[in-house]
């Protein structure tokens, strides 16, 4: 008989917290890191590279179901927060401290979840078979509207989003006034 991993709610919740929460920090680090960029400061390329490597973690994470290698996740989200920290001391005027607490909090969600995962919130039973655990919808969904509701005002805070062209003038009908 082969037995599947067993993993509890807690361990589920964990994974369907951590890629969401990896992703929205990514995706602010990276408006940061542009923003920081075209002011001529190179190095937020650098803040910019690490927010493409928590996404791609979280992607990871959640096509295996589980967070995978969390102490380098937790590094992650730490060296993420320093650098977050380096940003706002390096540019204030265009760093948004708004958008820098939104991406530190989701980075300490990341954190979080990973901790939960390396202190035991997923229990396996023997390893017989090479299925992966399943993330619960509704966590994820959960997580995804969350995240979704902090980093939109948060991406709008950043220098990228300040630049960024109006998105108003785009009706389904225009008005054809030059002939």
């Amino acid at each position: 008989m082969v037995e599947t991993p067993v993993v509890s709610a807690t361990g589920q919740d964990a994974s369907a917290w951590a890629a969401p929460s990896a992703w929205g920090a990514g995706l602010i680090q990276i408006a940061l890191g542009a923003g920081l960029a075209t002011s001529g400061l190179s190095w937020g390329m650098g803040l910019a590279a690490l927010g493409a490597v928590g996404i791609a973690w979280g992607a990871m994470a959640l096509a295996r179901g589980r967070v995978i290698a969390p102490r380098a996740g937790v590094a992650g989200a730490l060296g993420g927060l320093v650098a977050l920290v380096v940003a706002m001391a390096a540019d204030p005027g265009r760093t948004s401290v708004f958008a820098v607490t939104a991406s530190g909090m989701l980075l300490l969600a990341a954190a979080i979840a990973c901790g939960l995962t390396l202190r035991g919130g997923i229990h396996r039973a023997r390893r017989t078979s090479y299925a992966a655990p399943r993330t619960r919808l509704v966590p994820l969904i959960a997580a995804a509207v969350l995240v979704a509701a902090i980093v939109t005002p948060a991406l709008s805070a950043t220098e990228a989003g300040r630049l960024a062209p109006s998105h108003s003038g785009h009706g389904l009908t225009e008005t054809p006034h030059d002939h």
